[in-house]
């Protein structure tokens, strides 16, 4: 969508994968990109070596409104859940070089839960975010990490600035509720 919403190293592979899932700007009609089993291998082919998939279309998609959730309430319950099934064995190797591995096998869930658990351990995590509008995960590249909506500008080719749509529309709550004093 927006260059300045890229997230990190390979935490952008988390976020193109939230992003499979959207509500278009045209539609506004929730829109699946992985709709069949070919789709997840092909976005695992492009973002992953040496991973494989082994799971149902349903559980991909399970997984990725649980980790949605997990994102827009700031609760963890959810991972913690499927990190119970994809669990991850984390070694020190060094002051600078931590890592990390799955115990049972590595694929497609484990790969995804191991970006996550190492975007939480560098504060990167509380700053994938999604715009409370139209879902767009983006990651918040602000100063303070402060910034709530995808985009407050139109001018992008998914640009919908929900942020000045928020802004309007509350402009004009308040407008009409003083009018009715």
């Amino acid at each position: 969508m927006i260059n300045n919403q890229v997230a990190p190293g390979e935490l952008e592979i988390v976020r193109c994968f939230l992003n499979t899932w959207e509500i278009p700007n045209d539609t506004r009609k929730p829109l699946e990109h992985l709709n069949c089993e070919e789709d997840i291998k092909c976005f695992i082919s492009k973002n992953f070596s040496g991973i494989r998939f082994s799971g149902k279309l349903e559980d991909v998609h399970r997984f990725r409104k649980d980790v949605r959730m997990s994102l827009e309430t700031n609760n963890v319950d959810n991972l913690n859940k499927w990190l119970t099934n994809y669990p991850i064995n984390i070694s020190i190797l060094d002051v600078d070089n931590i890592q990390y591995n799955a115990i049972k096998k590595h694929d497609f869930f484990s790969g995804i839960l191991i970006i996550i658990v190492k975007s939480i351990s560098l504060s990167q995590w509380k700053r994938l975010k999604a715009c409370p509008d139209c879902k767009w995960v983006f990651y918040d590249n602000s100063r303070n990490g402060s910034k709530r909506w995808c985009g407050m500008y139109a001018s992008e080719p998914k640009g919908r600035s929900c942020g000045t749509i928020a802004k309007v529309q509350r402009h004009r709550k308040k407008n009409k509720a003083s009018s009715k004093v």
